[in-house]
């Protein structure tokens, strides 16, 4: 039994109190899934990155190898070069997204047929070539599922130097999320080729 100093919450003193909460609640729930969100994308741009980072760093390691041959100090000279990583289009050039390219994996001046490198953009997969076969044994090394190529490019520069020709391959590639083109990432590299060729194959590897 109530007295008349007695007093309780009216329905629409409650249902205001009721209405309030649940607009804090919705606010709080709100600026927590976009802090999800925004932790997500930047774990997906990560991912995307370091993916990317480790396919070019690798193909850059092999491309500085290019026409590589243990012998080279004895069949190469200023104006000639009589070893069989400089006798074709295999041991180096550039198309399109192509490059082709042989060393001396093995070091024993012989080109073998595990000696022809090469890389690729097929779909949205970056490749590369295991073999000299004319098939080339092509690999993906990258997957698609996770990783999205869209483009890839190589620009050659070459430079004279005491008859000698030196070269750099500048490589660029773009990649993307699978399903989310928004999300978009861009690297490129400067690879410098270490092993220099005469200067009389210039019209042939550095036109």
């Amino acid at each position: 039994m109530t007295t008349p100093n007695e007093r309780g919450e009216t329905m629409m003193g409650l249902m205001v109190g009721l209405s309030v909460g649940l607009m804090v609640l919705a606010a709080g729930t709100a600026m927590l899934a976009n802090q999800l969100r925004g932790h997500r994308t930047a774990l997906l741009d990560s991912h995307l990155h370091h993916e990317l980072r480790q396919a070019v760093d690798w193909m850059a390691r092999e491309l500085r190898k290019a026409q590589y041959s243990a012998q080279a100090w004895e069949t190469r000279s200023p104006t000639a070069c009589d070893d069989t990583f400089c006798d074709g289009l295999e041991d180096f050039s550039i198309e399109d997204d192509w490059i082709d390219f042989s060393h001396d994996r093995n070091h024993n001046g012989q080109q073998d047929q595990d000696e022809c490198m090469g890389f690729r953009l097929s779909g949205t997969a970056l490749q590369a070539k295991r073999s000299c076969n004319p098939s080339g044994d092509w690999l993906s090394i990258t997957d698609s599922q996770h990783l999205q190529i869209t483009e890839l490019r190589w620009q050659l520069r070459c430079e004279l130097h005491e008859n000698w020709l030196r070269r750099s391959v500048l490589m660029s590639l773009k990649a993307q999320w699978p399903g989310d083109a928004s999300r978009q990432i861009s690297l490129s590299n400067t690879v410098h080729l270490r092993n220099d060729l005469p200067g009389s194959q210039q019209a042939l590897f550095c036109p």
